[in-house]
């Protein structure tokens, strides 16, 4: 380091001294100002008392109940028989004289306490402890330690005192020894050398190794030397044998060591800034930070950051660390540890801004009150006496921190705010002034800067930041220049090693080698050349030692005229430059295959020029003697630079020309590659990302095209067809991309919605917060939702985000809701003020309801209806009044699920049932019916055989065959026959269908039947027992040769007269035809019996089945009555859906909006008001409501909430989209297609009669002529003329469940106030909103700041009242953390200001709006104001940026008002002073 660069360092040095110093005046005079402020309790002793007791004792602990002290002793009884209450515990007032504890005398403590004494002989008192709040006797009872008995109270609030038991063994559990953890250093971090050692997070290194214990700070295994070193027991050890832990607080590492063959740990902390190692035992005892990671403190010592470190010689064997007190303010930190065995206390007090620990205190017990009184028990003996001396302390550990005796800054910011940042100030000047200088003290300074610059936030208030900004800025110079120079100087002497080691191997080659052609004394002067330039570029290097390259040059020069004159002697030598004259004729002759080889040889030949050059300039600058020498060796370079030239020329010829042949050969071969990289580029462009991504990569292997075969024209052609080419591909393909994920977000979205509607059902059900909180958790659809969110997120869609807004506004509704039942509802009734109204729970919806033969869209819970005009719908009247797809008069649901699993061989109805969900199947009812029915018909299928077709059928087939010829009827029978058996080889029915199609019979139960008939023995025709029972009886008693169809079935018809026969069509064709028969025996009916469900079909839970009357009706049922049910089904839907859009029934849906608040105004003020007057409509039919206030009071928010809790319709009419020309209900007089939308909405409202809240929003932008015909409905007549459907109607709304409200701001667009028509005013009841009702005003204003708490991050909702509260200084019950109320009250404070404005603000307002002589004010100052600027306040601010984010939001809204903005600002100016 030269003079000057120290000089600059001195020079920063003592600047940073002198502005630690000024930091430190400055620090030290607002302490204190503190002090002054809040006052300041210093440990003192007060006085000193002493404690009589009636026996010999050894006083053992102390605590404070109240303002009691309870003693505790161990006594020694002599003659005693046994040991009482008052032998051991003691009670006294401050005033030390003895007081009665009631707690005492509990019978159960005095049973637990005889029995303690009675059954262990050696029982004594240990301990006395508060452990929160709970009062723990701890005794022992054995010789052991760990043999105790725990004696527990409860301790109330009030001091209050109950016994527990004796079980309070848990509770008695001290806290860890140590508030880090030691890590195991691992054999991964042993480094092995010479001198291995272990590398503890690279900062320190650490080694037991011969016979010293070595702390080094450097990674150096060549040397044993580090920073710390003393000796272990046994010196011949390995690196492993030693176990090593180690910690990190802060700056410093603790290390804690057991070398081999020792028993006792040694416990060493090492400091990163000073790397300083200091041996500290203590702290394996116990060991605790200190606050703000100042240092660490142990039993009998501390150790800081700084390096400062102090021992007190107290005695602290056995000490355990038991509890930290820390003092309101935070100045003051008291560590206690404790000595069981002994009942001995150590109490060390920290102080955080001097950072030192006061005299330690050594007691026997200790008894702290809440004023910070402390009284001890003084140790002096452990023998046994009557008389006790204590000790009286006046502490600043109180319980409640002392509150300002004055306003001012100070005040405001409190005193614990003030501790930490004058504790933080204070470090930066310790550390400036006191620690030795290294790159990481001042990294640390730098750090610690920058903390308290970020993270004390009235530092710039109490003139301080400037003060810790120069001390930063100064640190950061010092830091640089003292790294700079390190570096510089590091890299110079590393450059200048480097160098100089290559060149005494230069040299020493030089001085012993002896070259043998000119071209080694080429390379050799060259290389001495080079290194004598690397010398000289050396010298520009700063901080360079300019002596050792000085020395160094001066030998190099000498080599090089050394060597210059022994390579002269060398090439005056006839033959000296024969080699090079071979190597380039070589060169020359050398035969190419590829242009890739000749340039190896341009190289060398580049290289053999390079070295004559040089060899020419040695040759020139010789001083010698015999020019003829010089110029003859000239000669000879010149002409083996001629030879050079000769040699490049035929090399770059015969490389031009096999280039030509080669490039076009590789351009096929790239271009062919190409094409197939394109086609795996379009394979792998599944994005359009990736589209992009692939068409980049093959541009640029175009552009490489491009430019390695710039020189052939045709090339450059090809490429750019093809460019053009993979552009259009590529395209065409991104843009595919992009329409199919299009299509499939709006697919997700559509899917989401859907499940959003039933979470907000399903949460509007659940009875309790934690139950809509396990919902949320654990609920597959909200999982589903989050998992579309999370798809859409990955195709880019910012939908996404309103997903998961829609989720989260679903379940904080959810919780408004359950709020809402819990303090509105009563039962099934909402109780808004004096009044209640019955809810409608189900949603609104629309329906088709079948009327007189006709069909109406319904919308549920209101009076709407509208026929169905679909002519095509008519048609599906059958199915009107079928409510399920498997149920009808004529088939049981139960019946047709078991017929379709008969047909389709299952047999597991469960299952079935349970897939078929939407065909109505109730679980255990119709599942059961159904096994029931499928065992009976698989039992009759089993036997029937082909008795399963119905007669007729069979009838039909058997006519059709007795009608064909004979080669006819054989060639059918070997199609059946073969199809059969394919059938049974391979299964399925392929070529039956087609075969039955043949028959041509029409009739597809017939054509089966003969097929089957035809395939499967026995040969013929069945005929079932009744069909033969009926012919005996008929040929038994006719014998005339019938032959004529119309003849069998009119004798047959005579002959059974009115008998039943099912086998009628049966037996006319046995009787017509003549054709082989087989007869079955077969049973074709049973009664089902055990139904549980209800049909027309079931009597008396029986059901008779014929089974193929079943089949037949069954077969009917599912190949033509479901699928039009079905399709009746889907033509419904269809009609719904466009009527619901026609409608568009979703708007009038009422939602809370997640921002609307409950607040205690609306609750007590405006629901009570609304109820009156919506009692008034719904009931009496008679009045209006009328909400008036300026912009941003929620007026229409308001009102949805509560056609939202009624169940309502909530119909609103946009006052600005009518405008003023609508003065008529005719939709078709409005001046355009949005007012129509409007008018046709209010006509709707009528339309649908009941249940309905129509609200006009913003009717100060509306006709005064069509309000006026609004007056109809505010009377008892409550009758209204209309337009609906294009026809005029009167809508009479007596008796509906119908109101109408309007809401208006004091403004129209104009800036001119509105008026209400007179005889609508009169009927309605009119209500600002943004007024203040007489004595409401705490409301009105706590309404702001109860509006404004969901809007603001840190407050997130929070009930707001009890925060006023707080803030106001009362005692208020919370469930907060203190952290956390602390930010909370920060803002809240920060809102309250902001109020105050905004009330100002909405008052001018509202008198600007009255008065019109006046100048329009038209800042607002609604709740909208208001939560937007709370979004913006932190914790953080100071109240100069709370008043900046005033002036910015009005600001922004003045930009609006055009000429109007400065007065209006002016005037914001003078309201906020």
């Amino acid at each position: 380091m030269t003079a000057l660069d120290a000089g600059t360092y001195e020079v920063l040095r003592a600047r940073l001294a002198d502005q630690a110093a000024g930091l430190a005046r400055s620090t030290e005079a607002l302490n204190d100002q503190r002090v002054e402020t809040f006052g300041s309790t210093a440990l003192e002793l007060v006085a000193t008392e002493r404690i009589r007791t009636e026996n010999n004792c050894v006083p053992r602990d102390i605590v404070a109940l109240g303002d009691v002290m309870l003693f505790g002793y161990n006594v020694f009884m002599g003659l005693k028989p046994e040991t009482a209450v008052s032998d051991v515990f003691a009670a006294h007032g401050r005033d030390f004289a003895t007081v009665e504890a009631e707690f005492l005398r509990d019978p159960r403590f005095r049973n637990d306490f005889a029995e303690l004494y009675r059954y262990y002989r050696e029982t004594r008192l240990l301990q006395l402890r508060i452990v929160e709040s709970r009062l723990l006797a701890v005794f022992q009872t054995g010789a052991r330690i760990e043999d105790i008995r725990v004696l527990r109270w409860d301790v109330k609030v009030d001091g209050t005192v109950t016994y527990v038991d004796n079980r309070g063994d848990r509770d008695h559990v001290f806290p860890p020894a140590h508030d880090f953890t030691w890590v195991e250093t691992t054999r991964e971090q042993h480094v092995l050398g010479r001198h291995p050692h272990i590398a503890i997070d690279n900062e320190v290194f650490v080694e037991t190794v011969g016979g010293t214990l070595t702390v080094k700070v450097e990674d150096n295994t060549e040397t044993g030397e580090g920073v710390y070193s003393e000796p272990v027991d046994e010196p011949l050890q390995s690196l492993a044998d030693a176990e090593v832990h180690y910690a990190r607080v802060g700056p410093l590492i603790l290390l804690k060591i057991l070398p081999y063959k020792e028993t006792a740990w040694r416990h060493l902390v090492f400091n990163t800034r000073t790397k300083v190692v200091t041996r500290l035992d203590g702290i394996g005892q116990a060991c605790q930070r200190l606050p703000e990671d100042q240092g660490i403190i142990f039993p009998g010592g501390y150790y800081l950051v700084t390096g400062a470190d102090k021992t007190f010689d107290v005695d602290t064997d056995e000490l355990e660390f038991e509890r930290v007190i820390r003092s309101a303010n935070g100045e003051d930190v008291l560590y206690v540890f404790h000595a069981r065995r002994e009942g001995r206390s150590l109490l060390l007090p920290y102080n955080v801004i001097r950072k030192e620990v006061a005299t330690p205190i050594t007691c026997h017990g200790y008894s702290l009150f809440a004023d910070g009184t402390l009284v001890v028990f003084r140790e002096t003996s452990s023998e046994p006496v009557r008389v006790h001396p204590m000790q009286v302390w006046r502490t600043p550990f109180m319980a409640d921190e002392e509150l300002a005796d004055q306003e001012g800054p100070l005040a405001r910011i409190g005193n614990a705010e003030l501790v930490r940042g004058i504790s933080d100030c204070l470090s930066i000047t310790r550390m400036s002034a006191e620690m030795t200088p290294s790159a990481p003290v001042f990294e640390g300074l730098i750090a610690l800067c920058t903390r308290v610059i970020d993270g004390v936030f009235w530092l710039d208030e109490l003139g301080l930041k400037q003060d810790v900004q120069a001390v930063r800025a100064t640190a950061e110079q010092v830091l640089d220049e003292f790294e700079a120079v390190r570096t510089l100087t590091d890299h110079a002497a590393g450059q200048l090693h480097e160098a100089a080691e290559k060149l005494a191997s230069l040299v020493r080659l030089a001085r012993s080698a002896a070259p043998r052609s000119a071209d080694e004394w080429v390379r050799l002067l060259a290389d001495l050349r080079s290194a004598q330039g690397r010398l000289i570029t050396l010298k520009d290097l700063k901080y360079v030692d300019l002596e050792e390259i000085d020395r160094r040059e001066a030998e190099l020069v000498e080599e090089l005229g050394a060597s210059a004159r022994r390579a002269v002697a060398f090439l005056s030598g006839e033959n000296a430059f024969a080699q090079y004259h071979e190597e380039i004729d070589g060169i020359a002759a050398a035969e190419l295959k590829t242009a890739a080889e000749a340039k190896p040889l341009r190289e060398r030949l580049a290289q053999q020029q390079a070295g004559l050059e040089v060899l020419t300039e040695v040759v020139s600058t010789l001083d010698a003697a015999d020019t003829t020498t010089r110029t003859q060796i000239l000669a000879s370079i010149g002409e083996v630079l001629a030879a050079v030239n000769r040699a490049r020329a035929t090399v770059d010829g015969r490389r031009a020309q096999l280039a030509n042949a080669e490039g076009r050969a590789e351009f096929a071969a790239e271009f062919a590659l190409l094409g197939q990289a394109i086609t795996g580029a379009l394979s792998v462009a599944d994005t359009p990302q990736r589209c992009d991504d692939q068409l980049g990569r093959l541009l640029l292997q175009l552009e490489n095209l491009e430019s390695r075969f710039g020189e052939f024209d045709d090339f450059l052609a090809q490429v750019g067809a093809k460019r053009t080419d993979v552009y259009e591909a590529f395209s065409a393909r991104k843009q595919t991309l992009l329409d199919e994920r299009a299509r499939r977000a709006d697919r997700l979205v559509t899917s989401a919605e859907r499940v959003l509607g039933t979470i907000r059902r399903r949460v509007g059900k659940l009875t309790s917060t934690d139950e809509i909180n396990t919902y949320f958790a654990g609920d597959p659809m909200v999982a589903k939702v989050r998992t579309v969110a999370e798809q859409l997120r990955e195709l880019g869609d910012v939908r996404a985000d309103e997903l998961g807004a829609s989720l989260r506004d679903a379940r904080q509704e959810g919780g408004r809701a359950l709020r809402d039942r819990a303090d509105l509802y009563d039962g099934a009734s909402i109780v808004l003020g004096r009044h209640r109204f019955p809810v409608t729970s189900e949603p609104m919806n629309l329906t088709l309801v079948p009327r007189e033969g006709r069909l109406f869209y319904a919308v549920t819970g209101t009076d709407y209806r509208s026929e169905v005009t679909d002519a095509e719908f008519a048609s599906t009247k059958g199915f009107w009044d079928q409510l399920l797809v498997s149920e009808t008069q004529d088939v049981y649901r139960s019946e047709h699920l078991a017929g379709c699993l008969l047909a389709e061989g299952r047999t597991d109805v469960v299952n079935a049932a349970a897939e078929r969900y939407d065909e109505g199947y109730e679980k255990g009812v119709h599942d059961h019916d159904a096994e029931k029915i499928l065992a009976v018909l698989q039992r009759l299928h089993a036997g029937a055989g082909l008795l399963r077709y119905p007669p007729a059928a069979r009838a039909r087939a058997q006519v059709f065959w007795s009608g064909q010829r004979e080669d006819d009827r054989a060639v059918w029978t070997r199609k059946a026959e073969s199809l059969a058996r394919a059938r049974a080889i391979f299964g399925g029915t392929h070529g039956i269908p087609e075969l039955c199609a043949q028959f041509g019979l029409g009739d597809d139960l017939a054509a089966e039947y003969l097929f089957e008939e035809l395939a499967c023995e026995p040969r013929g025709f069945v005929t079932s027992k009744a069909a033969r029972a009926v012919i005996d009886r008929f040929r038994a008693v006719v014998t005339e040769e019938l032959h004529d169809r119309d003849l069998i079935e009119a004798w047959l018809r005579a002959f059974l007269k009115d008998e039943d026969c099912p086998e009628f069509p049966e037996v006319v064709a046995v009787l017509l035809t003549d054709l082989p028969r087989y007869d079955s025996s077969a049973s074709l009916t049973e009664t089902v019996t055990g139904l549980l469900g209800t049909h027309p079909r079931v009597h008396d839970q029986s059901m008779d089945l014929r089974l193929d009357e079943t089949l037949t009706r069954l077969r009917t049922f599912t190949t033509e009555q479901v699928p039009a049910f079905r399709a009746y089904q889907r033509r419904r839907d269809e009609l719904l859906a466009g009527e619901r859009r026609r409608l568009r029934l979703d708007d009038y849906q009422p939602a809370v909006l997640n921002t609307f608040v409950r607040n205690r105004l609306l609750n007590e003020v405006y629901l009570p008001l609304i109820g009156d007057n919506l009692s008034k409509q719904l009931n009496d039919g008679t009045g209006l409501l009328m909400l008036i206030s300026p912009p941003g009071y929620g007026k229409t928010t308001l009102i949805e909430y509560v056609a939202n809790r009624l169940g309502m319709v909530f119909v609103k009419v946009n006052g600005p989209a009518l405008g003023t020309g609508v003065t008529s209900l005719d939709p078709e007089e409005a001046p355009n297609a949005t007012a129509r939308q409007e008018v046709e909405r209010i006509n709707f409202a009528f339309a649908l009669g009941s249940n309905v809240l129509l609200h006009l929003d913003d009717i100060q932008h509306t006709s005064p002529e069509l309000l006026q015909k609004f007056i109809s409905l505010c009377d008892a007549q409550r009758r209204i003329d209309g337009v609906w459907d294009g026809e005029p109607q009167t809508f009479d709304l007596r008796g509906k469940r119908f109101a109408v409200s309007m809401a208006g701001n004091p403004y129209t667009e104009t800036g001119r106030a509105f008026r209400v028509p007179d005889m609508l005013a009169n009927r309605a009841d009119v209500w600002n909103l943004g007024d203040v009702l007489s004595g409401r005003d705490a409301l009105f204003a706590l309404s702001y700041l109860e509006n404004a708490s969901g809007s603001n991050p840190t407050l997130g909702g929070a009930d707001v009242e009890p925060l006023v509260r707080l803030a106001k200084g009362e005692s208020v019950r919370h469930d907060h953390e203190a952290v956390e109320l602390e930010r909370m009250l920060s803002v809240v404070r920060k809102l309250q200001r902001i109020q105050q404005v905004v009330l100002k603000v909405n008052q001018a307002y509202i008198a600007s709006a009255a008065d019109p002589s006046e100048q329009p004010f038209l800042l607002q100052g609604s709740y909208r104001n208001m939560n937007r600027m709370a979004a913006r306040i932190v914790p953080a601010m100071n109240d100069a940026e709370v008043e900046a984010l005033i002036d910015d939001h009005y600001l922004g809204e003045a930009q609006l008002l055009g000429s109007l903005a400065e007065a209006n600002l002016a005037k914001l100016r003078e309201l906020k002073a």
